[in-house]
Parts: C-alpha cells; structure tokens; sequence
C-alpha cells in the first residue's frame, strides 16, 4: 500500500494571523462550543484533502537524505496547556499529529506515546473522544514500537474523527487540523535544511510542497465563512508568493541548484506561521 494512502487519512483530519509578540495577548477562554456548519457542497473538498500528500509522507523522503533526528524541533508538550480556544486546539492536534508521525519514523518510542496523549486531550476537549478514546489509547500505548501497527492505529483513529467532523458538519475543524500538520511538516523539513550550508536535496522536497500548499489553500477558501479558517488564508499565502517567486530548486545532473536567498525567505517565514500556531 503506498505511503500516500496510508497516512493520508491522518492528515484530512489532522493533517494566528499575528506572529508572537514580546507580550503575549491574553485570549478568550470562554469559548462557544462548537456550532454546526451551514451544509455545504464538500465534493470539491474533500477530494482536494484526499489526494493530498500527507506530512509523514514528506518526512520520510527528508530521512531518506540523510537527517537526523532533532528533538528540538517539535512543539514541546507541555505547550499543550497554552491552547484555550477551540480554534487553537484544532490546529495543535494537527501540530502534535505532524510531531507524531516524525517521532514515529524515528522510532522515539517514549516521545510517540507523549505527543499522541497531547493529540487525545486536545481530541477529548473539542468533542473528538469518540476517536481518540481509551480503547485506542490503549492500542497506542501496546504498539508504541511497532512503527507499522502504529501508524495503523493512529490512521484508524483520524479516519474515524475525520467522518465525525463530515457528519457533523464540522469540516472547517479538520481544514484546521490539516493546515496545523502542514505548517509544521514544513517547519521541521526547513530547519533540518537550514543549518549551515542547505542540503539540495530536503530543500527541493520542500519547493515541492507549493503543490500541496496550492490544494490546501483552494480547501481553505471553501470554509472561509469560518472566522478561524479566514484568518489564516493571509498567512499561508505570503508561503505561496514566496514558493511562486520562480524555480527555488532546478535540477542539474543528479542534483539541484537552489536559490538560496528565497529558500531562506521561506525558513523565516514557516518559522513565524508556526510561531503564531504554537504560541
């Protein structure tokens, strides 16, 4: 089965408009619950979020260059108690899914079992229990070094979840899910290529992804309706502009030739999205 399927059920349902500022702003914890979405035509949609190339995908080609592992990286867990909107902790689900899958891929068994707990209490408050519930926890927890079985496991749960949204009416949440594991796919996937000297090959597997950002943008403007999804849109555009500005990798014999003044604009930039995702 090829990794696209497998995983790709993760990121429909995993996978602000402020950067951080010196003083944090103080949110408002008195959050509505969720409310149904006016129903909408999904046809486009989701078939847009199903050929979508998943963030693990991705990660494996990067590992395949050669990069290490880097615990630093990932959004560290205890962050999970700054999340106190809805909004937040959907996008931080798919944030935490992203770190789940690199974990996974190398074999972190203990950090595995950390992020996909701070997946399920995120899951539980925004009314996805029913996915992540103590049945699958268990699972998790009995497989946890089994990468194959794992990553089974956990595609199960987000399938499930992702079908809970549809019914719902509630799609907009996995549009916040899937942007959260995308932004930190591409955080992860630039850093790793970013110190000293850029490694050719994980930069043309990043320049790759405006494809992905192009679909992803397109499922976006579908539920801009939503307040939390609009705000968004003006970030993952500024990625979009600065992919489009021309060929950031040209192939050259077995190799590529990368721009590196733009390749550098895009590190900044995924880190500041990122930044107002996890902060």
């Amino acid at each position: 089965m090829q990794i696209t399927k497998i995983i790709s059920a993760a990121l429909i349902s995993t996978l602000f408009l402020a950067a951080c500022s010196n003083e944090p702003k103080k949110e408002n914890t008195e959050e509505k619950p969720f409310v149904a979405e006016a129903p909408v035509d999904l046809t486009n949609s989701e078939a847009m979020m199903n050929n979508m190339p998943s963030p693990i995908e991705l990660a494996i080609l990067i590992k395949a260059e050669g990069a290490k592992y880097n615990k630093e990286l990932l959004n560290d867990v205890k962050n999970i108690s700054k999340y106190t909107t809805n909004a937040k902790k959907a996008i931080n689900i798919g944030v935490y899914s992203a770190d789940v899958g690199y974990t996974t891929l190398f074999k972190q068994t203990q950090e595995t079992y950390f992020y996909f707990n701070n997946i399920r209490k995120l899951s539980d408050e925004i009314g996805l229990s029913s996915a992540f519930d103590q049945t699958m926890f268990d699972r998790v927890e009995s497989n946890v070094e089994n990468r194959d079985s794992l990553i089974g496991i956990i595609t199960q749960a987000y399938q499930v979840a992702n079908k809970f949204l549809k019914d719902n009416n509630r799609m907009s949440t996995s549009v916040l899910m899937v942007s959260g594991a995308w932004v930190e796919c591409m955080y992860i996937a630039t850093r790793l290529s970013s110190n000293g000297k850029i490694n050719p090959q994980i930069a043309a597997r990043v320049a790759e992804q405006k494809i992905t950002l192009g679909k992803l943008l397109s499922t976006m403007n579908e539920f801009k309706s939503d307040e939390n999804v609009a705000a968004l849109i003006p970030q993952f555009e500024s990625l979009k502009a600065i992919l489009e500005k021309g060929e950031m990798a040209t192939p050259k014999d077995d190799d590529f030739v990368i721009n590196e003044t733009q390749y550098r604009e895009l590190v900044e930039k995924t880190a500041e999205v990122r930044g107002s995702f996890v902060n």
